[in-house]
């Protein structure tokens, strides 16, 4: 088990190995260099080019153009531009230029290997270029435009900055692939569910298609593109806490005007954290909240530092996190900047969020907390072992045994009639939400409309994020002539995992677009 003074020696150790934990970059004392990379900092790669373009030709001026490379996503000429630098000589050794030289190689090789032979789309508005390691995933490339074109519209205005070029996103298919072109390791990714990283001007992401049930992979998409703004809007000067707290309250966005709730089981662990004093603190989640020793951890560091900027902007509105990032450009300490935003010193600041919080995590429930489950060497918990334990030991958790039993053995009707008798055998079995799921999905096949719409939507309060869950729900409720509820659970089955194909033939139906219905006609698997 990891303390949290393990923690803080390991967060120390990664300071100390800027190698791992950030690129290196070179201090030679070489005319121009410096402003290259004060305009690579910034992502400001137009800049950086003019700046070379004034750099006397030799080694370090190659590892710029090979970095320069990287950011535009050139990885073959970066690759190519490096290796020849270091066979040329003057890049051996342990000298600043040298480590440099030695991670962009990395990095190029890294992510040629990962996407591999790779297809690339760009979206209606030029705005947005997505690169797929594999084929398959292109099926994601239409929501992704759409959510980015909305949450372009509407972040442009809440955080003042545009990109003035297409933003670039690399969907991989595989965990591993991910550790190859980021700081992150694999363990790190599987510990906290990692599935999006912005870095050297990309957001890089894995595809829902190999996660158990998908992840919310367009909240997920602006959540990085929040990242990608504040470091334009910011220079990239904010830190790590800024950044998340700012990317979590701005997640959904660009579907709707507020934040989605706290989970209860994170609201739980939030107010107990405020209560024992326990809380993680601003400086822990450096480098990384992905870095953190566990998925409870990093579910709360998240937690923290969305409410804190939640609270802000309820309190100051938008321009209170206005003012607070103008002062950040201006290169005032996170901390400053956000008092200066509040009006007042931090520590009243944030003795204010942590009663407020308090009291508003107050009915938070004790639960697990949800993190994406990659499928290689995972299953499914809905499919395995006695999945009634709640129930208790009576008869409705025999009857729900039973029904698992036959449902196991295709005996669907059958099955039904035990799970309808468990829930007539205790009150709290109506109310259960895996045993609601296991009925109202048969009787979707049973094609017992409105009795799955009832049953699906107490499962759905319970996990919004599945979505084979929304998938059965949606052709329920269209089935029952609620075409409305059907658009909005299919929506929701889209943003976690558009890789389910029976949602695409109701989709199909649903739409009044003959282009989106034409669409979904074609990815309909019924």
């Amino acid at each position: 088990m990891t303390t949290r003074g393990s923690l803080r020696r390991r967060l120390a150790i990664c300071l100390g190995l800027s190698g791992l934990c950030s690129a290196p970059r070179a201090h030679a004392d070489v005319d121009g260099i410096a402003e290259v990379d004060e305009a690579l900092g910034r992502w400001d790669v137009a800049l950086a080019t003019r700046a070379l373009g004034e750099v006397p030709d030799g080694n370090a001026k190659q590892v710029k153009r090979s970095v320069i490379a990287i950011y535009e996503g050139r990885y073959a000429d970066a690759e190519q531009i490096l290796a020849e630098a270091i066979a040329a000589g003057g890049l051996e050794g342990t000298d600043a230029l040298a480590e440099e030289a030695r991670h962009y190689l990395a990095l190029a090789r890294g992510a040629q290997k990962a996407l591999g032979a790779a297809i690339t789309l760009t979206s209606p508005d030029g705005h947005v270029e997505a690169i797929f390691a594999d084929a398959k995933d292109a099926l994601l490339a239409p929501y992704l435009f759409d959510a980015m074109a909305k949450a372009r519209a509407v972040l442009g205005s809440e955080l003042g900055v545009l990109p003035d070029h297409a933003v670039r996103f690399e969907f991989l298919d595989d965990p591993t692939k991910l550790a190859m072109v980021t700081p992150l390791t694999i363990a790190n990714i599987r510990t906290t569910g990692t599935v999006g990283v912005t870095k050297h001007r990309r957001v890089v992401m894995i595809t829902p298609r190999v996660m158990v049930h998908g992840y919310g992979w367009l909240d997920t998409a602006v959540h990085e593109y929040v990242h990608y703004l504040l470091t334009l809007r910011t220079g990239n000067l904010a830190p790590v806490w800024l950044q998340e707290g700012l990317a979590k309250l701005y997640e959904a966005r660009w579907r709707r005007e507020s934040p989605d709730p706290l989970h209860p089981a994170v609201a739980f662990r939030l107010h107990q954290a405020i209560v024992r004093d326990d809380l993680v603190t601003l400086e822990e989640m450096y480098p990384s909240v992905a870095m953190l020793p566990s998925a409870e951890l990093a579910a709360l560091a998240y937690a923290e530092v969305e409410t804190m900027l939640g609270l802000l902007r309820e309190r100051r509105g938008a321009g209170g996190i206005t003012t607070l990032l103008d002062r950040v450009l201006a290169g005032d300490d996170a901390k400053t900047a956000l008092a200066t935003a509040w009006g007042d010193d931090f520590e009243t600041f944030y003795s204010e969020w942590k009663r407020v919080t308090k009291t508003r995590t107050a009915k938070g429930r004790d639960g697990e907390i949800d993190a994406p489950r990659f499928k290689e060497g995972d299953d499914d918990p809905d499919e395995l072992g006695d999945v009634f334990s709640e129930l208790g030991g009576g008869k409705a958790r025999q009857h729900a045994r039973l029904g698992a039993l036959l449902q196991a053995r295709s005996h669907i009707q059958a099955a039904a009639l035990q799970y309808e008798k468990a829930r007539a055998a205790d009150p709290r079995a109506r109310r259960d939400p895996t045993l609601s799921r296991r009925l109202g999905k048969l009787y979707v096949e049973l094609e017992r409309w409105s009795e799955a719409v009832e049953l699906l939507e107490i499962a759905a309060v319970d996990a919004p994020d599945d979505a084979n869950l929304a998938a059965a729900q949606t052709r329920a409720l269209l089935r029952a002539g609620q075409r409305a509820p059907a658009l909005v659970a299919a929506d929701r089955a889209v943003r976690n995992n558009p890789f389910v194909p029976t949602v695409h033939c109701d989709l199909a139906e649903l739409a009044t677009d003959p282009a989106i219905a034409a669409r979904e006609r074609g990815l309909c698997r019924p």
